[in-house]
């Protein structure tokens, strides 16, 4: 994450086959979209564009009305009604921004305002009424599930599209065509004829929606950190509000504290994760806090540590795993002072300190937790040794900043996602060519935005996945073993992380739009595709060597099953394997 005493403010739904029965769910090929991109939008409480400056023609048109108003004194301060986000309520640093692109509400209503001063933004359809958004602002259902979806009547954040006189699609292109993704290094995001980048076609059909519990108080605080949901079980998920962290039960969409702060400033969480045990949250001041789920004690009570009293010591992100060496919970923080500092959970204190020449981002861990990737404020990957901190290979061929990054279940799978709107597919068996040169097996586009958050599918889950949460919109899950298809689920709204549940049954994403953002609950549904799969050896050719047989992340299910970190038990896999011959899917 980029130093904020250095920022520059020039710098800087579903989408797979559709289910027969459900009309919402359609294709929309973003290919095709002609609309030239608009310059970036900027939320003033005075129009930026002066209608008299325009042409004649655009002088007839009738007078252009001013913006809504963003807060009346006399309403209750709702940020999903007044449009400010929780950063403008309170900046946890007066240096950093909240997101600069305008949340759904804001998107609706600057599309409907910019259609009175635009001529051609008029003359290619009809444009949201603004009646409707307001009415759409203030009323909002706590819960949205799979059978009350009626496509463009009524989609899974509770929006009707046809009450506001537009399409999904039209909206959808709109905001791509609107959109701004922000860079650290002018024109990296651009495609050009020279890169390796490619934008995959949404084809499959990995997971459906079952659930989606809207929130009004999702705290996101920089617009750079999307690490921000914690998800324990399928019925634990965590994430950040205004004075406190709070606990969801996706499956029953109830919510409570998980853990509270004295104030708003306490509370300014920039980075959070969790275990099947274990809650922490790190923060704006270097400092982080975290409490054992299960803990006999019962209540609340959490442990509080610092880690650096640097003035850029905002912790940019947390990993826990266990100690390589025992079964001692450790929590690896990557601050943005260029420190990297692992924390013995068990003791509560810091057992190492590493700084390296930047400022780091994300961690991985390997399966076998001997390496580590990191990507920070470099377009460089980093390699290192996971107890000593050395860096063993240095990786070139991103263009900007990276704030994502994964590391397989195979063991020698790795996956980065940076800013240039590209996710790097590594080999660790081949880091390089014979000429010393980055070798990166596959190099995916995402949609609209740089990949803020990378997660692969959990051994023994099924079919090998790379789920990739962009800034905002769009969650791609990308085929983890050819890296040529995908399929898409789009949202409006910032995104705050993704995660697993249930095995990997389960995928969890937060959204973090202030009038329908929450979090959404998709699951599995392609456990039947593994009936056509034969693991029966196959060849590939030597260029595609890296390739591993398997349907799963392993050659074959007798290895899944001896694999001690398959989140299918033992029992279940020789049930499985039972019913079937030759282990033939």
């Amino acid at each position: 994450m980029e130093d904020q005493s250095d920022h520059d403010h020039d710098q800087g739904h579903f989408h797979f086959l559709p289910p027969l029965d459900n009309p919402l769910f359609v294709h929309h090929d973003i290919s095709q979209i002609l609309v030239p991109p608009s310059p970036p939008i900027i939320v003033l409480e005075h129009p930026p564009l002066d209608p008299l400056a325009n042409s004649a023609a655009t002088q007839a048109l009738e007078p252009l009305p001013t913006l809504p108003d963003l807060q009346d004194p006399d309403d209750e301060v709702d940020p999903a009604i007044t449009g400010l986000h929780p950063m403008a309520l309170s900046n946890a640093n007066p240096m950093s921004l909240g997101p600069e692109n305008p949340h759904a509400m804001q998107f609706l209503e600057l599309w409907e305002w910019q259609s009175h001063a635009d001529v051609q933004l008029r003359a290619m359809g009809p444009v949201p009424s603004r009646r409707q958004i307001h009415r759409l602002a203030r009323n909002c259902p706590p819960r949205v599930e799979y059978g009350q979806l009626r496509g463009d009547e009524y989609d899974f954040q509770g929006i009707s599209w046809r009450d506001l006189g537009v399409t999904r699609h039209a909206a959808r292109c709109r905001r791509m065509a609107s959109f701004r993704n922000y860079v650290n290094r002018p024109n990296s995001d651009s495609l050009l004829n020279s890169s390796a980048d490619r934008l995959l076609q949404p084809v499959e059909n990995y997971v459906r929606f079952k659930s989606m519990d809207i929130r009004r108080d999702v705290r996101l605080l920089h617009f750079q950190l999307r690490n921000i949901l914690g998800v324990a079980s399928r019925t634990r998920v965590f994430y950040p509000s205004f004075t406190s962290i709070r606990e969801l039960d996706p499956t029953k969409g109830r919510d409570k504290a998980a853990m509270r702060f004295d104030s708003q400033t306490d509370a300014h969480i920039s980075t959070m994760t969790a275990s099947d045990d274990i809650l922490i949250a790190g923060g704006f001041y270097g400092t982080y806090r975290y409490r054992y789920l299960d803990s006999s004690a019962g209540g609340l009570e959490a442990h509080e540590g610092r880690l650096t009293n640097h003035y850029s010591g905002i912790t940019n992100h947390v990993q826990i795993h266990s100690s390589r060496h025992s079964s001692t919970p450790l929590a690896a923080f990557a601050s943005n002072d260029y420190g990297f500092r692992i924390v013995d959970l068990a003791s509560n204190k810091v057992m190492s300190e590493i700084m390296y020449d930047f400022a780091l981002n994300c961690s991985a861990l390997s399966p076998d937790m001997r390496l580590r990737a990191m990507v920070g404020d470099h377009q460089n990957v980093l390699i290192t040794d996971a107890e000593t901190g050395e860096v063993l290979q240095d990786l070139e061929g991103h263009r900007d900043f990276g704030f994502a990054c994964d590391w397989a279940p195979d063991g020698w799978t790795v996956a980065t996602g940076n800013q240039d709107r590209s996710i790097r597919i590594w080999d660790a068996r081949k880091w390089k060519n014979s000429k010393g040169e980055s070798t990166s097996v596959a190099v995916v586009r995402t949609e609209m935005a740089g990949a803020r958050s990378l997660r692969f599918s959990p051994l023994g889950s099924g079919k090998r996945l790379l789920v990739a949460a962009e800034e905002a919109d769009f969650v791609n899950l990308i085929d983890a073993q050819m890296f040529n298809t995908r399929q898409t689920v789009d949202i409006f709204g910032e995104l705050g992380g993704i995660a697993f549940a249930d095995g990997g049954h389960d995928l969890i994403a937060l959204s973090c739009d202030l009038s329908r953002g929450g979090v959404v609950r998709l699951e599995r549904c392609d456990t039947g595709a593994e009936d056509n799969f034969s693991y029966a050896q196959r060849k590939y050719r030597e260029r595609e060597g890296w390739r591993t047989p398997g349907y799963d992340w392993m050659q074959s299910p007798e290895q899944i099953v001896a694999a001690p970190r398959s989140q299918q038990s033992l029992t279940q896999k020789r049930r499985r394997a039972a019913m079937l011959e030759n282990w033939t899917f």
